[in-house]
Order: C-alpha cells, then sequence, then structure tokens
C-alpha cells in the first residue's frame, strides 16, 4: 500500500472561532493594512484565513452532526451536541451548529472578498500567482455559500465586499434556485483560473483545481434537483416579507438533467485527460494484485486518485476519530453504526440481505470461515502463524468472517468489513504483542487475536461510569488505520480529510440519469464501475429485476450511496434532499431497513445477560433491539438561522416550522 504523503501546508485551524458578528467587520489582526498586502508571507497568511473555515477540524465529527444524527450512526455521548438535537431538544436560540457555522461562513465569505480586492497590491507575488490566489478565493466563496445553502436553506446573498456601514437589516435572503444559480457563477469563473490539478506541485494538494469546481457544481446541482427542493409544495409559504418566494414548488425534470450533466463534466475530464489522474482508486495501481478490501479501506486514508478537494488533517483530528471508534480499554470506543447501515451492506453475491437468494442468514454462528479469512495459510495454531495472521489482518491481505461468528455477518461484501467492527471480529489496529492483543479480552477468551468484545460485561465496554461504549452492539472502523497502533499511540502516516471524491460524482451522475431517462446504458457504466472496485458483482447481475424501472433503479442508487458514502456525512443530507427523513416509525421487526431520522434506532441488544457470566458465546446479545428514540419534525430539515440574527432584522425570515 503505497502512501502519498501530500498535504495542504498552510491551512490554518480556527482562527474564526470566537466570533458571534453577522459579518466580520475588523481585521484579524493588530497589522497595518500596509504590512498585510506587500509581503508574500503575510499575504499567504491572509489567503490561509479564508480556508480556515473549511471543516477540517471536526475533532469527531463534534463540529457538525452529519454522521451523528443520521439514520446511519450513534454517539454514545451525551456531551455531543448530537445527543439533544436527535431527542429534538433544540431552538433557534440553542447554542449549537446552528450557531456557529453561519457567522462562521459569512466571515468567512467576507474575508474572501477582502482578499481578492487587495492581493494585486502585494509586489512580491507574480501575475500568475495573483490571478490563482483570487480564484482559489472565489472557489471558496462559492464553496462557503453552498455549505450554508445545505445546511440553512436559502440564504443572504452577498455578491461584493461592503462597507462596514452597509444597511445588514435591509437584506432579504435569496430565493433558493438564485443561490444555486450564484454559486455555479462562481465556480464556473474560478474554475477559468485554476490548474486541472496538482499533481506536478504536490506540495499544493488540497488547493481547489478546475475538477473540485465541477465537482462542487455536481454537488449543487443534484441537491437542488432532489425532491426536498424541486416541486415541494410544502414550502409553498416560505416567502421573504415583501411576498417573494424562497423555494420553486414547480418540479423542473430538467433540473435533473442539469445535474446530469455537471457531473458528466467531472467524468470527462478522468476519462479525456489521464494527466489529471482522477479515477475510482484501486491499491494495485502501482502493481500487484487487486484488493478489492484495501482499496476501499485506503481511500479514506491516503491521499489518492480519488480525491478531489480535501486535506491533510496531520494526526491529530483523524486520530481523534479512530481512537472514538476503537473498542477499549484505552480507547473511547463509542461511535456505533445502527443496524439500518449495518443491513444496507450486501452479501459477497451482490444480492441485498432480503433477497430469498442471498444466502444470507440472521442467527447462529458461522461453521466455516470466509474465503479471503486465511490467504496466506497461516498455521494460525503456532505463535509464529498468529503473529503472522496479525500482520496479514493489519495490511488488510486476510479479511471477512471467521468460523465461530455470527451468521449476520458471513460472506458480506468487503465494503461491510471496511466498514463495521462487530461483536467477537479481531481489532486490527493493534500491534502483535500477545500481552497488548490479551488486554483487549476476558479470562477464558485471551487467545492473542484481541477479539472486540462488546456484549454486557465485555472487557470493550469496561470503561467506567461514562458512556465509553457502543450503545447499538458495533463500532465505525472506516476511517480507521489498521496500521496504527491504538494501545501505544503510535500512527504512522498524515491522514486526509475528503471533502469530494469521485466516487461521489459517479453516484450523482447515475442517479440523475435515472430521474428522467432510467435506461440509458450510462447507468449500468458508472455503477459497476463503483461496484467492481467494491469487490460485488453488478446490481444488474445480482438483481436483475431492477433493470429499466425508475422506481426500483433509485431505491437500490439510493442503496449503493447508503453503502459507499457511509459515515462520511453523506446520509444527512440524502434523506433530506429526497424528502424522506420524516418517515415515520411504524414498527415491525423489519422497520429498520427504511427510511426515517425520527423514531426508533436498532441494534445488537448491548444490556442483555448477566455480565458475570456473558462471552463469545451469549446469543442474546445478537437480538436486533431498539437502543433509542428519536424526535424528527419537518422543522429539521434545515436548521434555524440563529435567532440572535433573527432578532437584528426584521426582514429575515425564519426557517419553516420554526
Amino acid at each position: 500500500m503505497k502512501k502519498y504523503l501530500f498535504y495542504l501546508c498552510f491551512i490554518l485551524i480556527g482562527i474564526f472561532i470566537g466570533c458571534s458578528d453577522f459579518l466580520d467587520k475588523q481585521p484579524d489582526d493588530m497589522k497595518t493594512d500596509e504590512m498585510v498586502w506587500s509581503s508574500r508571507t503575510e499575504v499567504e497568511r491572509y489567503l490561509a484565513n479564508v480556508y480556515a473555515a473549511l471543516p477540517i477540524n471536526d475533532r469527531l465529527e463534534r463540529e457538525t452532526p452529519w454522521v451523528g444524527c443520521a439514520d446511519e450512526c450513534d454517539l454514545s455521548w451525551a456531551v455531543y451536541n448530537t445527543y439533544p438535537l436527535n431527542l429534538g431538544n433544540w431552538t433557534p436560540s440553542s447554542d449549537l451548529y446552528t450557531n456557529t457555522k453561519y457567522p462562521l461562513y459569512y466571515r468567512a465569505i467576507r474575508s474572501s472578498f477582502v482578499f481578492e480586492n487587495n492581493v494585486d497590491r502585494c509586489p512580491e507575488l507574480s501575475n500568475d500567482l495573483k490571478k490563482q490566489y483570487k480564484a482559489e478565493a472565489k472557489f471558496l466563496r462559492g464553496y462557503y455559500y453552498w455549505m450554508l445553502l445545505r445546511q440553512y436553506g436559502p440564504v443572504i446573498l452577498i455578491k461584493e465586499q461592503l462597507a462596514n456601514d452597509a444597511p445588514w437589516t435591509e437584506f432579504m435572503r435569496s430565493p433558493f434556485d438564485d443561490c444555486v444559480d450564484y454559486i455555479c457563477k462562481l465556480m464556473d469563473e474560478a474554475e477559468q483560473d485554476l490548474p486541472l490539478h496538482y499533481w506536478d506541485n504536490t506540495s499544493w494538494m488540497g488547493k481547489p483545481t478546475k475538477i473540485a469546481c465541477k465537482a462542487t457544481k455536481s454537488q449543487v446541482l443534484t441537491y437542488a434537483a432532489s425532491p426536498q427542493w424541486n416541486g415541494n409544495k410544502e414550502y409553498a409559504n416560505f416567502k421573504n416579507p415583501d411576498g417573494t418566494p424562497l423555494a420553486n414548488i414547480t418540479y423542473d425534470e430538467n433540473k435533473w438533467r442539469k445535474a446530469a450533466q455537471a457531473s458528466k463534466a467531472v467524468i470527462d475530464i478522468a476519462e479525456q485527460h489521464p494527466e489529471a489522474i482522477l479515477r475510482l482508486y484501486k491499491n494495485n495501481e502501482q502493481g500487484g494484485e487487486f484488493n478489492p478490501y484495501i482499496s476501499c479501506m485506503d481511500v479514506h486514508l491516503i491521499w489518492n486518485s480519488e480525491i478531489i478537494f480535501g486535506s491533510t488533517n496531520g494526526t491529530g483530528n483523524a486520530t481523534a476519530w479512530m481512537i472514538h471508534c476503537s473498542p477499549g480499554p484505552k480507547n473511547l470506543g463509542g461511535v456505533g453504526p445502527t443496524q439500518r447501515l449495518v443491513d444496507a451492506f450486501l452479501m459477497e453475491n451482490g444480492k441485498p440481505i432480503e433477497d430469498p437468494e442471498s444466502g444470507y442468514v440472521a442467527t447462529g454462528f458461522a461453521q466455516t470461515p470466509g474465503k479471503h479469512w486465511n490467504p496466506n495459510n497461516r498455521a494460525i495454531n503456532t505463535e509464529e502463524g498468529r503473529k503472522q495472521m496479525i500482520g496479514d489482518i493489519r495490511r488488510g491481505d486476510a479479511w471477512g468472517h471467521w468460523a465461530g461468528e455470527w451468521n449476520m455477518y458471513a460472506n458480506r461484501e468487503p465494503r461491510f468489513y471496511v466498514s463495521i467492527l462487530y461483536n467477537k471480529r479481531i481489532i486490527p489496529e493493534i500491534p502483535d504483542d500477545i500481552n497488548k492483543r490479551n488486554f483487549y479480552n476476558s479470562p477464558g477468551q485471551k487467545d492473542g487475536y484481541a477479539r472486540a468484545e462488546l456484549y454486557y460485561g465485555g472487557v470493550s465496554r469496561q470503561s467506567g461510569s461514562y458512556t465509553f461504549y457502543s450503545r447499538t452492539g458495533y463500532l465505525a472502523h472506516k476511517r480507521v488505520d489498521q496500521m496504527a497502533n491504538l494501545y501505544d499511540r503510535i500512527y504512522p502516516q498524515q491522514y486526509t480529510k475528503v471533502y469530494i471524491r469521485y466516487a461521489e460524482i459517479l453516484l450523482n451522475y447515475i442517479e440523475a440519469l435515472n430521474e428522467y431517462d432510467p435506461s440509458n446504458p450510462d447507468i449500468r457504466k458508472y455503477w459497476d464501475m463503483i461496484r467492481e472496485r467494491a469487490g460485488v458483482p453488478s446490481a444488474f447481475l445480482a438483481s436483475p429485476q431492477i433493470k429499466g424501472n425508475k422506481d426500483l433503479q433509485r431505491e437500490f442508487i439510493l442503496r449503493e450511496r447508503q453503502i459507499e458514502l457511509c459515515l462520511e456525512g453523506d446520509r444527512y443530507f440524502t434523506t433530506r434532499r429526497r424528502w424522506l427523513a420524516h418517515i415515520p416509525d411504524e414498527g415491525g421487526s423489519e422497520d429498520y431497513r427504511k427510511y426515517g431520522d425520527g423514531g426508533r434506532i436498532w441494534g445488537m441488544d448491548v444490556n442483555a445477560g448477566d455480565p458475570q457470566t456473558n462471552n463469545f458465546s451469549f446469543t442474546g446479545f445478537y437480538n436486533v433491539v431498539p437502543v433509542e428514540t428519536r424526535v424528527f419534525n419537518k422543522a429539521f430539515y434545515i436548521s434555524p438561522i440563529p435567532q440572535t440574527e433573527i432578532d437584528k432584522s426584521e426582514n429575515l425570515v425564519q426557517n419553516p416550522w420554526w
């Protein structure tokens, strides 16, 4: 696994934190205006300030609720903001995400104007570099408007640097479609002066490119074409005080065509410009044997050919995620995928588990291991063989279920094993030292392999009185480096933060095509590419009944998206833009396989049995039970504008139902 240690070296973090004004009207430091704009160093520091509002400092997603508030995951800690959000305990006055992101992005937008209007004053920059830096600032302005749009809906569009005494109270929100058009316009303009790629200048990896501009348009236009904002009559009364409608309640199929075109523009670069090195990442790009497990794992850890826009966090933020995802002791182990996500993953034959021909078995212990469990025929009953096996697992050469694990987790697709750590699975991110591995198991189960004990009384949840354990009986494993040492806190590399990757663009494209041309052959062509990288058969071979059926294909495409982009923040926005998040909990044993962010969240029975006697043979743990009841109403589709901003102006209308 070749590691690409490219990174965006100049991003500064947290510069904007702590300011509560609607727009930041004061300089960020005490340097004189002339000092800032006459020095290349100071100019680039100012540009770094514009970058600083990007959500790279996610601190286990605490800065954004997109993972912990989606139906795919539960964060067990009541101290995190996801807890009151999931219980419906928030208002426009709540000191949560709504009151931080809104002013943060507007301050960054203002800073982008200041930078763009002053960078030409720097004599130490070439004209070409000035032009590029201004394009970067313009891209970031559009990107921050995109972040505002998807979280808050239609926003106030500030299209120029305004004076400090500008009449802020007179500004109104712009209609949703106008916001979309403006963001796309900024991306088109920024693209003109940005390079296609940075493969020939890798110290700048992470800066926006022409591809990033086109990919952002793909995201924005896919969002705009979706049911939430395309013909949604429930927003009919969402208007400015002067009566201007903020949402178009007439469905327009052409929006799906625009979305497809935007995505195809990215695909065309991948296919027509090999120098851009844009493709689905595979572990054998530099030679060797293709391994879908390693490919799907490393795409989130190393800078690679699939990343369109992203950055490297250093180790701090990525390792916080790994510590919170890994089972204790010594780790915090409370990022719990839901049963809905677990059941979404396919079988290795590409069929969904509810297909009678899938081979899925929900109960009992597997009698035989999967075909990838020991590819090198290690003598696992010897100490040397055990160490070799641990090495195979940590590298990703060996993966899949072992004999004796629960059948529910047997013969699942590679992305399942990349994403989910389940009870009795070997914990990869621990070195092969037998004493360190036995530290993670109870007496009688210390076999030197360190298997996750997620049941009541298991070592993995004996972390004191706090909720340092998974309430769903699963732990997230995606974005966890298997070669890290979570016992000694040793990390072998820098890690990436991915904002846009090529797989999402392919999924955007086939979703859009399906809405107006469900028989288009491109749907299968690009869907098959995603499946092939994931190591599973084509959806049209595994489930041939979907071919050409718009409704069935839509369900399968959204499921593919749920799987491929799980635990990356996409699910939160997908269920909202598709207007599916408010589907009620209607009960029934299969309800957890559907949509809806309200009602019961399901998982394993982590409180079953006797903690003094429970062990890996205890079957009561594997009963699917509700572990939390969430509250979701239609107001929650978009965050409220902070009440402090509403109070400043009678022309700033609040979001529907708030």
